[in-house]
């Protein structure tokens, strides 16, 4: 995590304990106690994946050639936003990921009918199952594998590479935290308007500081819709699409030569996942609103005949 963002964890979590003792609010004490776990197990996480940096080898030359055959968007992004005013943007945005997790689950944690327990089992899915994919397909990001990045694009080899960094490319949980983001903000509009923000930031961020490959990105959404349908209790979808991500694992491990040699091929099988894994989450929030609205209309009828007895 970034400097600024410990910064601000510090102010805020004290901030936020000594509220809660203040108020005696159970809610406020629950955000406190969930923000503690929450940067304790990124930083057991952390930990972790500094380990397996030093005795994994990397695929990133896989990636790459998924990369090359999507025309290195992560290279020419970088190229262009790396000497703009907006990257220190892009880099704050990346750093302050447990920020916006904790953020949205406060949102539905102090807001009438909201389902912080559905949130905050969606975030310990995404990066509990998220981590243990990365080590299917260790990658580090272009940022590491090419000093050059972002100016030069090298040659393309498939030789596993010796880095020491850590493996966590493939899918991008940093893409899939943002997507949920959007997705569990959805009641509201202006949460909503700014979730987006921060996922558009996200997606270029991922990019231009090298710690992605586009493909990477493609991968996360269904990844995303895998745990969305998990917290939706849509076990069988869930596992259906969680089918889908570890099939493009296995597809970018061997299968580069079939990519780099049908690269329009690819991008179409990129753009149909995307959409048809958005589509699909779609469908299941239009389903989830339809529950709430028969809820809200039962319990209204019920409230309605307890007064008429009374």
């Amino acid at each position: 995590m970034g400097s600024v963002v410990v910064l601000i964890l510090k102010i805020a979590l004290p901030a936020i304990g000594i509220l809660a003792i203040w108020k005696r609010d159970d809610r406020l004490l629950k955000l406190f106690g969930v923000s503690i776990v929450c940067v304790l197990g990124l930083g057991v996480v952390g930990l972790a994946l500094s380990v397996a940096a030093r005795h994994t080898l990397k695929y990133d030359l896989w990636l790459y050639s998924a990369e090359t055959a999507l025309g290195s968007p992560a290279f020419a992004i970088g190229r262009l936003l790396r000497p703009t005013r907006l990257y220190p943007v892009l880099v704050a945005v990346y750093e302050a990921l447990p920020i916006a997790l904790l953020l949205v689950y406060a949102a539905h944690l102090l807001a009438r009918g909201g389902v912080p327990g559905r949130v905050l089992a969606a975030y310990a899915l995404n990066f509990g199952v998220g981590y243990c994919v990365y080590l299917l397909l260790p990658a580090c990001g272009p940022g590491y594998a090419f000093p050059g990045f972002p100016a030069a694009s090298p040659a393309l080899t498939l030789d596993t590479l010796k880095l020491v960094a850590p493996p966590n490319c493939m899918p991008s949980l940093h893409t899939s935290t943002a997507i949920l983001a959007y997705w569990f903000c959805r009641r509201w509009r202006f949460a909503r308007a700014v979730a987006l923000i921060n996922l558009v930031l996200t997606v270029f961020a991922t990019l231009a500081t090298g710690e992605h490959y586009a493909v990477d990105l493609v991968a996360a959404v269904p990844f995303a819709v895998f745990v969305y349908a998990a917290s939706e209790r849509r076990y069988h979808a869930a596992a259906a699409w969680l089918a889908l991500v570890l099939m493009w694992c296995g597809a970018l491990r061997f299968g580069p030569a079939y990519i780099s040699a049908e690269p329009r091929a690819f991008l179409i099988v990129c753009l149909v996942t995307i959409v048809g894994a958005w589509l699909y989450a779609a469908h299941m929030h239009s389903g989830w609103r339809a529950r709430r609205a028969f809820e809200r209309l039962a319990r209204q009828v019920f409230e309605r005949r307890q007064n008429a007895a009374a």
